[in-house]
């Protein structure tokens, strides 16, 4: 089986990419293990100064599974709880690393996509690039720690409106409520997140680390809460017919768009 993710390093910076654009990158039990594997390597990285998390294709990360979160229900097992769990643990990974962490998005960022790229640092976007809500058009609550990034980056009624009825954002969207820090075209977006690296890399390690870690102590443990509390809202929401119906419409949908698209080929 070929790697979800891999870690590689340059010059001080940590480069985490995930590997299965064929995929949509999407979030399953696997790739939840292989980051949190990454991200406990860099912690090991002794001249590692920041971090970047990249994806090959066209889409960051298309968030969970559907078709694995589906057939979860259908056996009634402990599916959902473990992957919710495990996402969880890789949330809180990239929160208490010591450097740093960019996102860098080159097109949708969906469901828990969305949320990776909300637990990082930093985000440098394409202008191709669209976040993606989502979870109340399939009956469910958030996961991931969306519900709480944006609550305490836009405030309450803001992050609401956001994932009850806006359903997505546009990078320039994202870059005006401060969710993007930098903007740039798809050809250079690598190159856009690597000046940003840069740049914290010309700083004193001891100031940045230091500095993330005051900024962040104050949430972490309140995130670690969040996550636990997401996480039974969002099974309390699984259980439900309507989302049971919603994603197996979804999944539909998608299996009838990818049989179009091979017929017309």
């Amino acid at each position: 089986m070929e790697s979800k993710i891999t870690l590689t390093s340059t010059g001080g910076i940590a480069l985490v990419t995930m590997e299965n654009p064929a995929g949509a990158n999407t979030v399953d039990r696997v790739f939840c293990q292989e980051m949190l594997g990454a991200l406990q390597e860099i912690e090991r990285l002794p001249d590692c100064r920041v971090a970047i998390l990249r994806a090959r294709g066209k889409i960051f990360s298309a968030g969970g599974d559907l078709v694995q979160i589906l057939d979860g229900l259908r056996r009634s097992d402990s599916f959902l709880e473990s992957l919710i769990g495990e996402l969880n643990a890789t949330i809180m990974a990239i929160r208490r690393l010591p450097v740093p962490v960019i996102a860098s998005v080159q097109g949708a960022a969906a469901g828990a996509g969305f949320s990776l790229a909300m637990a990082c640092d930093m985000v440098v976007a394409s202008h191709a690039a669209r976040f993606v809500v989502g979870y109340a058009k399939l009956g469910t609550s958030s996961d991931g720690g969306l519900s709480f990034h944006l609550a305490r980056r836009l405030g309450a009624a803001r992050a609401l409106e956001i994932m009850l009825t806006q359903d997505s954002l546009t990078a320039h969207e994202a870059r005006e409520l401060g969710l993007v820090q930098v903007i740039a075209d798809p050809s250079s977006l690598e190159d856009a997140s690597l000046a940003l690296a840069r740049k914290l890399i010309d700083l004193p390690a001891s100031a940045v680390r230091e500095t993330k870690s005051l900024v962040g102590m104050a949430a972490e443990n309140e995130l670690e809460c969040h996550l636990e509390q997401e996480k039974q809202a969002f099974l309390r929401c699984a259980a439900t017919e309507a989302f049971s119906e919603r994603v197996a419409q979804f999944v539909a949908r998608s299996n009838s768009s990818s049989s179009g698209r091979t017929s017309d080929s």
